[in-house]
């Protein structure tokens, strides 16, 4: 059997989690590359032009897939998802930048995978104590990746500073996106979907970036600078914006944003083995609180009673037959997305 077909052969959630693993990585490596890019390029200017090249890769698979999207009934989330997802996060989480440390910036943007979690029941999704716990344990581990165990660097947060509000205040946009993404997954292909965020969010991030001049920024940027840039797109942009739509599509918004905590642990690694920056002990803990939290959060009622009772209860319970169904309905995507 081909690998291909071996993925094709497993569930629908074992692929999604699968996916946002991949996904992790991804959005790691941003941060590697990023430090290249920034190096010649402005923030700004680098947000627009990673935005426009994405949506040019994803035009040809959107244009494919639109007659399979119901713009109309997903018009409203998707709307929020463009405004929250594709021009202000961006913009506010710069501004933020701008005004505040970035291990301020950070951790209050760590608190996006709380408050998606902590708000999934608007968009119909239940959370348990094992998800309270999962995402409570992530967060206290990535907290102490990102402030390599300063614990004290808390008590720097203040609401009354402008940076540390604008980042919480991005924070809040960037959950908002991951809840209007549940109500258009369901109705929009997911390449659409990341095509008009990224091609109606790069106008306005162009828009803001004109004083900066980016078209003379890019085309003044060593290859380093564009080649990095262009992993940027490929691996955190395209690659990753799809892999997280099929997992809210495939195990909820609950469950997905839960992997972002990852994304820390993973940068922490990967610049001490690319860029020499010391591994501390405390960061080590708070990688392996992350995973462990991901790992509880992302575990069904039905795994959980599985062990307890050697499944003789699992298999009928409503949690288990919500699951199955779910991976029913993104099975017959995938056979539909594949015609």
């Amino acid at each position: 059997m081909s690998p291909l077909r071996r993925v094709a052969a497993l569930r629908p959630s074992t692929r999604a989690y699968a996916g946002l693993c991949l996904a992790s990585i991804a959005w790691a490596s941003a941060f590697i590359f990023g430090k290249v890019v920034l190096a010649e390029i402005s923030a700004l200017s680098a947000g627009a032009w990673r935005h426009a090249l994405a949506a040019l890769v994803l035009l040809p698979i959107a244009w494919r897939a639109r007659h399979r999207a119901n713009l109309h009934a997903a018009r409203i989330p998707l709307a929020v998802m463009i405004v929250c997802g594709g021009v202000f996060y961006p913009w506010t989480f710069l501004a933020a930048l701008e005004r505040t440390s970035a291990t301020n910036t950070s951790l209050l943007i760590a608190l996006n995978p709380a408050l998606t979690f902590l708000l999934a029941p608007l968009v119909g999704e239940r959370y348990t104590r094992h998800g309270l716990l999962g995402i409570a344990l992530a967060l206290i581990g990535a907290s102490l990746v990102i402030t390599h165990g300063d614990i004290a660097v808390l008590t720097s947060l203040s609401a009354a500073r402008w940076g540390d509000l604008l980042a919480l205040v991005a924070a809040a946009l960037w959950a908002t996106f991951n809840l209007a993404s549940r109500g258009v997954v369901a109705h929009v292909p997911n390449a659409l979907t990341n095509a008009l965020v990224y091609g109606l969010g790069c106008l306005a991030l162009f828009a803001l970036a004109s004083p900066q001049h980016p078209l003379q920024q890019i085309a003044h940027a060593s290859p380093a600078a564009v080649g990095s840039l262009l992993a940027m797109v490929a691996l955190s942009s395209v690659l990753a914006g799809q892999l997280f739509l099929y997992g809210v599509h495939t195990v909820g918004v609950g469950r997905t944003v839960v992997f972002v905590y990852i994304v820390p642990v993973l940068t922490a690694v990967a610049s001490s083995l690319l860029l020499k920056e010391p591994l501390l002990p405390a960061q080590i803990v708070g990688g392996a609180a992350v995973l462990a939290g991901v790992y509880v959060a992302t575990r069904t009622p039905a795994e959980r009673k599985t062990r307890r009772a050697g499944g003789a209860t699992a298999a009928t319970s409503p949690a288990s037959l919500a699951a199955e169904a779910r991976d029913a309905s993104a099975a017959v995507a995938d056979r539909r997305a594949v015609r």
